[in-house]
């Protein structure tokens, strides 16, 4: 619309001092003086053209966007809208347009999670967040993430089925809810991160699956309690990562194991890569709060499992605070026992009731949301 205003005025100004209106004057402005105004005037109109020109073209790729994310919202298709999505990055002009870049790196980022790939998925939250860098809000690490990169390759591998049982980069659009979690010591998780190679950031994601999604409801059923679970992800200098999912278990070795009536249990680790969520909560920490997470997993692995008071939740809520992160209201109560579960603190995370320590706000978490559709920024 300014650019509309501006080139009519620019028109007015071209009529107003052409030669045919000096031919009136007493004194007709000198030829050649002439010709410089109206070759400067074309100038300023063909430089307001092409900047409306621009413009009609960021509104066209911010109107496809759109449309990615309305059928998206329709299909709940996470492969499909994620080939797109990378389609769009090819389009390298888009990225002159901050408010494009930031809403197309945002979609990524919650496409990936939903396609269970993590660390890809805190790269494009670190890129959306990069026009906030001046408030203070963007990640603290640098990921050396080039907005530009060749999609190709991951386009192909998504067009692929991944015939893989048990990979922690396994890209599926269906529910993996029966998937079984494979049992896993915290020796060999701790000796994934053992690479020596140099790091360029960390980052942790919560995970949490509600018995009932959107409700307060500790259990559904006989025996669905829901689930909590963590990411730990190291980047490297070369621009490679290391991943592992996994949460804190009940080694049942009777019926009764690990309910309201025998709560206590021997504890096991189980690789959760494949585990569906309902609510995550992801935050790039530093060196210091990655080391503590690693002590404190060692010790956990001695610690028994009781479901009123070191569940799963537990031990997800332990490392959500030893990397800054606070959720508030996650106890409730079920017969015979009490303690923080799963459904409270989902649903705390659904309703806000968060906040970064590092940042005194939640400006600087990713928040995952699995049962609405995608955001849709204004």
């Amino acid at each position: 619309m300014k650019a509309k205003v501006l080139k009519r005025v620019i028109a007015i100004l071209f009529v107003i001092t052409s030669p045919s209106v000096y031919a009136y004057a007493a004194e007709p402005l000198p030829i050649s003086k002439a010709i410089k105004i109206k070759w400067n005037i074309k100038y300023f109109i063909g430089l307001f053209s092409n900047f409306e020109q621009k413009n009609s073209e960021e509104e066209e790729e911010i109107s496809n966007l759109v449309k990615i994310e309305e059928d998206y919202n329709k299909s709940s298709d996470n492969r499909k809208a994620m080939i797109r999505l990378l389609k769009t990055m090819k389009v390298k002009r888009a990225f002159r347009n901050k408010r494009y870049s930031e809403r197309l790196f945002n979609d990524l980022a919650h496409i990936s999670a939903k396609l269970k790939l993590y660390p890809l998925a805190m790269q494009y939250y670190s890129q959306s967040m990069q026009p906030e860098s001046d408030a203070g809000n963007t990640s603290p690490v640098n990921l050396e993430f080039d907005s530009t990169m060749d999609v190709t390759g991951l386009i192909n591998m998504l067009l692929k089925e991944d015939s893989a049982n048990n990979n922690s980069s396994k890209i599926n659009n269906r529910s993996n809810s029966n998937v079984e979690s494979n049992p896993v010591t915290a020796n060999e998780i701790i000796q994934s991160f053992e690479d020596g190679k140099s790091a360029s950031g960390y980052a942790l994601i919560l995970h949490t699956k509600q018995p009932k999604p959107g409700k307060r409801k500790a259990f559904s059923g006989i025996d669905n309690v829901g689930h909590m679970f963590i990411t730990l992800i190291k980047y490297n200098s070369d621009k490679s990562f290391i991943s592992r999912s996994f949460g804190f278990y009940p080694n049942k070795n009777n019926v009764f194991a690990a309910t309201p009536l025998h709560p206590a249990a021997l504890p096991v680790f189980k690789d959760d890569a494949l585990h569906d969520w309902d609510e995550a909560i992801g935050k790039f920490i530093s060196h210091r709060r990655f080391i503590k997470v690693i002590k404190v997993l060692t010790k956990y692995e001695f610690k028994m499992y009781n479901l009123s008071q070191n569940n799963c939740t537990d031990f997800g809520l332990t490392m959500a605070s030893l990397s800054g992160i606070n959720i508030l209201e996650t106890t409730g109560k079920w017969p015979f026992g009490k303690g923080n579960n799963p459904a409270n603190a989902g649903q705390s995370i659904l309703e806000g009731r968060i906040m970064d320590e590092d940042a005194g706000n939640k400006n600087g978490l990713f928040i995952l949301n699995g049962i609405n559709p995608l955001p849709l920024n204004p």
